[in-house]
């Protein structure tokens, strides 16, 4: 009976094994990303943060320097216009009718 405790207990360990070297190679991160859209980023990345050479828009100031991004249009084509679009969320129209209070009542503590 010991004999098989100890076997059972050495296949148990060598499942763990195996699931923490699976683990391992999952949470291997990429040493950079590309993002189409950076909406923030942090000082340390503003480094090496760039734009595109390709792009239509280029920005007015280095972006090393952070704050608010405004980007001018540098292409002789007409420019794209976007419609506006609603923003999503409850609509003042659509209000529901709040319930009635409830009915007074009379608490009597005993």
């Amino acid at each position: 009976e010991e004999k098989m405790e100890v076997e059972v207990q050495e296949v148990e360990k060598e499942k763990k094994d195996e699931e923490k070297e699976k683990e391992k190679k999952k949470e291997a991160e990429p040493n950079f990303q590309l993002l189409e859209n950076p909406a923030r980023a942090m000082p340390a990345q503003l480094k090496v943060l760039t734009m595109p050479e390709s792009c239509r828009y280029q920005p007015f100031k280095p972006l090393h320097t952070g704050g608010i991004i405004i980007l001018k249009d540098t292409s002789e084509e007409e420019e794209e216009l976007v419609e506006p679009v609603s923003a999503h969320g409850p609509k003042i129209e659509e209000e529901e009718q709040e319930p009635e209070p409830p009915e007074p009542f009379e608490y009597i503590d005993e």
